[in-house]
């Protein structure tokens, strides 16, 4: 069986780092620079906060002020560098051996236990499927950061435990970094040219290696791109965790509607939810849940009775407690 981690932003939130982009743009307006370029940025940042929620979506709109690569050049990389500069700082203040790595590993066996009793059920009875096959667990990370990294350690093939039967145990192959890292090959864009309000670039190379994400990749040449589809392809069950499953990641969200509308494996997204309902009130969470599901199967780009035959193989978490208890008292 094999179960594929999509990891965002959440998880680092999640561990008390302050990674949002919120966080960011204080730091971001607090450095002083002389071109006049970087300075109408932060102003605009400023003073379109919502608009800015979405860093990279609103980077590809704020693409229309330029007039030349070299404008765009000098603006890109200097919000890029100080994400990295930022993201760095942040960073250090991770201590991993605070993390019950075996809390963390546990978490990563059993994601159904996140869910309601019935839908637990469901996932368990689905497992069930696969007792003879092999079980192996990949990672790939939306995150710039290795706290993940530092968690589990450089090895790979690392046993996480045991499923179903004592003698059925469980490995994690390791963790891929599809937008890079601070220090090396870092992605920071959007998924498509219709995600470029600048329409001058929409056929200039120089532009799009740097910005449309998957161009970038084939850039770099390192293949970690071609490698996620082929985990989409094959994954038994996907679990996505702290990712606000933005358009500018849409080519990812359709890969995982074709591997549903192919095999309807099941999908578990775990999300904070617009609210923490109150458990007197807990049907409203079903509201939520609807609301979550819609959203997502609107990144996949299925048509309805593709998405009719699949809806009950997508289930989401609200707040849950996964990777929330992994910080040792």
């Amino acid at each position: 069986m094999n179960i594929l981690y999509i990891i965002g932003n959440g998880f680092d939130l999640n561990l008390g780092l302050k990674t949002s982009y919120k966080d960011f743009y204080d730091y971001y307006k607090s450095v002083e620079s002389s071109k006049n370029s970087i300075n109408n940025l932060k102003t605009n940042i400023s003073s379109n906060y919502s608009n800015w929620s979405d860093l990279e979506l609103a980077l590809g709109q704020y693409t229309e002020v330029f007039q030349t690569v070299d404008e765009f050049d000098e603006v890109f990389e200097d919000i890029g560098e100080q994400l990295a500069e930022y993201l760095r700082t942040e960073e250090a203040k991770f201590d991993s051996t605070e993390v019950n790595r075996e809390k963390f590993y546990e978490n990563l066996v059993k994601p159904e236990v996140f869910l309601p009793v019935a839908e637990n059920n469901l996932i368990v009875e689905y497992k069930n499927k696969f007792v003879s096959n092999r079980w192996l667990v990949d990672i790939v990370t939306f995150n710039y950061t290795t706290v993940i990294d530092k968690i589990i350690g450089k090895s790979k093939n690392i046993k996480l435990g045991h499923h179903l039967k004592d003698n059925l145990s469980v490995t994690l192959r390791g963790v891929e970094h599809i937008h890079g890292y601070v220090n090396e090959r870092m992605i920071l864009g959007v998924n498509d040219i219709s995600q470029l309000k600048n329409k001058a670039f929409h056929q200039n190379l120089d532009v799009l290696e740097a910005i449309v994400k998957e161009k970038c990749n084939i850039a770099y040449g390192h293949t970690i791109d071609n490698q996620f589809k082929d985990k989409i392809s094959y994954a038994d069950l996907i679990c996505i965790f702290g990712s606000s499953i933005g358009d500018t990641d849409n080519l990812w969200w359709e890969l995982i509607g074709q591997r549903l509308k192919m095999k309807k494996i099941p999908i578990i997204i775990f999300t904070k939810g617009e609210e923490v309902i109150s458990p007197r009130i807990g049907y409203k969470n079903n509201r939520t849940k609807r609301n979550m599901k819609n959203y997502f199967f609107k990144k996949t780009n299925l048509a309805k009775e593709e998405i009719d035959k699949i809806s009950d193989n997508v289930f989401v978490a609200i707040d849950s407690s996964m990777f929330k208890e992994i910080i040792k008292k």
